[in-house]
């Protein structure tokens, strides 16, 4: 049966830009944009049936696992196909290092769960210390809303946005279904550029796995 993921991925969407906002603030006497800390705006429910459990708060602990580099693509090993469409999920194959999942503010699209529009959705939070980057796609009714000076930018063959606020950036990709970006805290423009570069469709499966961790 399909349905949205309503509440449980706007609360995930809520606690990740609050925890963005709090670990953005720079030096005394800036302070955070308000506007990262704002939720996301709710789409319209496609059912109103058994939403997905919420995730815990954004601050308790985990133990993650460091994300790897050539995380399992399209195809999974069974030869199955893909679960969803892999347009959708797209996974960047180099990363900076250190980076670990944060199960704990990332959320990916269960079986026959979709957004308003009928795409799965994803939103994947990766930590390092004080650093942070989030991927997110699919079926989500706004990227994280960072005002800032913006510019367009070339990513490969994709075209976009660069948003830029202090150390917080955020490139938001042009496609043709639902969205695409990557938010980072803490890393500068050309790694965040060449994570964007080296994005592959991964297999829905293999991305709750690494979400998970």
């Amino acid at each position: 049966m399909i349905h949205s993921y309503s509440r449980s991925m706007i609360l995930t969407l809520a606690l990740l830009c609050a925890a963005c906002g709090e670990a953005s603030a720079p030096p005394p006497p800036a302070a955070p944009s308000p506007t990262i800390a704002a939720a996301v705006r709710a789409p319209t429910p496609a059912s109103p049936q058994q939403a997905r459990p919420s995730p815990s708060p954004a601050n308790s602990a985990s133990q993650p696992t460091a994300v790897p580099v050539q995380p399992e693509l399209a195809t999974p090993a069974d030869g199955s196909a893909p679960a969803a469409d892999p347009s959708i999920y797209l996974w960047p194959v180099e990363l900076p290092p250190d980076l670990k999942v944060s199960p704990k503010e990332s959320r990916v699209a269960g079986d026959g769960e979709v957004g308003p529009n009928g795409l799965g959705f994803y939103i994947v939070t990766l930590n390092a210390g004080d650093k942070k980057m989030v991927i997110g796609g699919g079926d989500l009714g706004e990227a994280l809303p960072l005002l800032g000076e913006e510019r367009p930018v070339t990513v490969g063959q994709r075209t976009g946005r660069l948003i830029t606020k202090d150390q917080q950036r955020e490139l938001v990709l042009d496609i043709s279904r639902g969205k695409l970006f990557l938010y980072s805290l803490g890393f500068g423009e050309d790694e965040l550029l060449r994570a964007a570069a080296s994005l592959q469709p991964i297999d829905v499966r293999a991305l709750r796995q690494l979400a998970a961790r």
